[in-house]
C-alpha cells in the first residue's frame, strides 16, 4: 500500500506547523550588520575569518575535515603491491596445524 499527502505551505507555515521558531528579525538584522561592514572596508575584506566565525566550530571542524580529505588522498595514492602473493606463506600454515 502507497500513500501520498501533499502539503502547500509557506515557509512561515511550515515553521510553525513543526514549532520551530522564526528567525527572519535575527537573520535580516545579521545580513544588514554584514552588509554595512562589506561596505565600510571595501576590499579590505578578508574573507576567511569571516568564515571561520560563521562555520560551527569557528573552523575547527573545516580544518578537521581537511585534514581527514588529505590523509584519505594520501592513501588512496600511496604505491600498493601490485600484484598479491600467490601461495600462503608456509610459516604461518605450519603453525596453525
Amino acid at each position: 500500500m502507497k500513500v501520498s499527502i501533499e502539503v502547500d505551505l509557506t515557509p512561515s507555515e511550515a515553521r510553525e506547523l513543526l514549532g520551530m521558531p522564526n528567525l527572519t528579525a535575527i537573520q535580516e538584522t545579521f545580513v544588514g550588520i554584514a552588509k554595512d561592514k562589506l561596505e565600510k572596508t571595501g576590499n579590505l575584506v578578508d574573507v576567511e575569518p569571516m568564515l571561520k566565525t560563521w562555520t560551527g566550530l569557528g573552523g575547527v571542524a573545516t580544518e578537521a575535515f581537511g585534514a581527514l580529505v588529505g590523509a584519505a588522498l594520501k592513501v588512496a595514492t600511496s604505491d600498493l603491491p601490485t600484484k598479491p602473493s600467490a601461495s600462503p606463506d608456509k610459516s604461518t600454515s605450519d603453525k596453525k596445524s
